[in-house]
């Protein structure tokens, strides 16, 4: 018996005795299939909820920051929370073209002004990333933040 045909009986006895569950096959086929080999991840720098952890915020002050960074583009968001919903104001640097908002299963394209700046509002709550292009063609992701 070879090492591959061992690996196959073991395999084999290990689905029958303790199978992957049908939620999480699902869901990991979910997040390869929307996953982009040619992105590069721009990674978070700064997340004004974990910068203020502990910090108590004026009444009616529901403002969070987040800035994420790759060697081609910079993303600050600007994200306001209201009525449930949430509203993201971009500024992004290194790209030009659109921005697409990735949340709750549904992407939002939104323009990218001559300075950088793009709005969306009354995105749902969720896990949200943000993709552009950059000037050299790139694409670039931001890591998923909960919003």
């Amino acid at each position: 018996m070879t090492d591959d045909e061992l690996m196959d009986v073991l395999r084999a006895a290990a689905a029958e005795a303790d199978p992957v569950p049908e939620l999480v096959l699902s869901q990991a086929k979910a997040a390869l299939s929307t996953h982009d080999l040619d992105a590069e991840l721009a990674e978070l720098a700064f997340d004004s909820d974990l910068a203020e952890a502990g910090a108590v915020r004026a009444d009616g002050e529901d403002v969070r920051l987040l800035s994420f960074e790759s060697a081609r583009v910079s993303v600050e968001l600007q994200v306001e929370y209201a009525d449930g919903r949430v509203s993201l104001r971009g500024l992004i640097t290194g790209a030009t073209g659109d921005a697409v908002i990735e949340v709750a299963g549904e992407r939002h394209v939104r323009p990218i002004g001559a300075e950088g700046w793009f709005t969306a509002a009354g995105l749902p709550r969720g896990a949200t990333r943000v993709q552009v292009t950059a000037a050299d063609g790139t694409t670039v992701t931001t890591g998923w933040a909960s919003l």
